[in-house]
């Protein structure tokens, strides 16, 4: 095939992705565009998709759905049509609504810190009729108690102790300790980790009770250069019996004031998130 052919070809694809959108695509185009114009941190319902979407904050849902709907970065195979899964850290439930779309007879529990997002998912569970989902207000945490909560109103909240945004709104959250709920549960297909740097802490804490996992998806947030957690978590993976793979890296900008604020090189992220997916053979 010649290469005007082949570029002829690969020309004629873009256009037809760019004329002819899935109903995933045009749901995030959607979003995207109202988000672009519509205030920060402005609650709301949008339908899309034929759900009903509850949001705390517009413009966040828009890279959120894209990723879970249009690149299905979260989308897992079992052969189980009733799939047990945590969902921790769950914001607003667009995790949750694709995965009880992928899999309709799932058991799903769903953890969120933020009082007021917590407030939207359980709407959206409510709102979309979803069966057999529970939802926690509550930060997921290596102790059941109370702890000091950021809460940055859209989807960048976290535990104090390894929060390092700039929000500075603070609220007292309860806790509940994932290793107890594991500790109750025969098996869990799916364990979903984004809880903003506080999985390496309750990673360590779950070690001995993750056999009942088989599989896991987590964000792993790296944000201290002088004690870079991440090869820690990966070596917990490994003892635990589990295979991992890089699902792909996001840098978050910082301006280092103290150590690494010297480096020699043009830009390099000293800050980022890292997804890695984990498995069983």
């Amino acid at each position: 095939m010649s290469r005007t052919l082949l570029g002829g070809r690969r020309a004629a694809g873009r256009v037809k992705r760019r004329l002819f959108l899935t109903p995933e695509q045009a749901a995030w185009r959607k979003l995207a565009t109202k988000g672009s114009t519509t205030p920060r941190y402005t609650p709301g319902v949008i339908d899309v998709m034929g759900f009903q979407l509850h949001y705390v904050d517009l413009l966040t849902i828009a890279p959120q759905w894209k990723d879970t709907f249009v690149d299905e970065l979260h989308a897992f195979e079992t052969r189980t049509p009733s799939p047990r899964i945590l969902d921790c850290g769950a914001n607003v439930g667009v995790v949750t609504l694709y995965l009880k779309r992928q899999y309709p007879a799932a058991r799903s529990t769903a953890f969120e810190a933020d009082p007021t997002i917590a407030a939207s998912l359980f709407q959206n569970i409510e709102a979309n009729t979803l069966s057999q989902v529970d939802v926690i207000a509550a930060a997921v945490w290596d102790a059941t108690c109370e702890t000091t909560f950021v809460a940055e109103g859209a989807d960048s909240g976290g535990v104090a102790s390894d929060y390092r945004g700039s929000a500075s709104r603070r609220i007292t959250v309860p806790t509940v300790r994932l290793r107890d709920l594991l500790a109750a549960e025969d098996h869990v297909d799916l364990l979903k980790l984004d809880i903003e740097g506080a999985e390496h802490r309750v990673l360590a804490d779950c070690e001995p009770d993750l056999g009942c996992v088989k599989a896991i998806a987590v964000e792993l947030h790296d944000f201290d250069i002088e004690h870079r957690k991440t090869p820690a978590t990966l070596e917990l993976l490994s003892r635990a019996g589990f295979l991992y793979a890089h699902g792909g890296t996001v840098s978050v900008p910082a301006i280092e004031a103290g150590v690494g604020a010297g480096q020699p090189f043009a830009s390099p992220a000293t800050r980022w998130v890292e997804r890695v997916y984990a498995w069983r053979q």
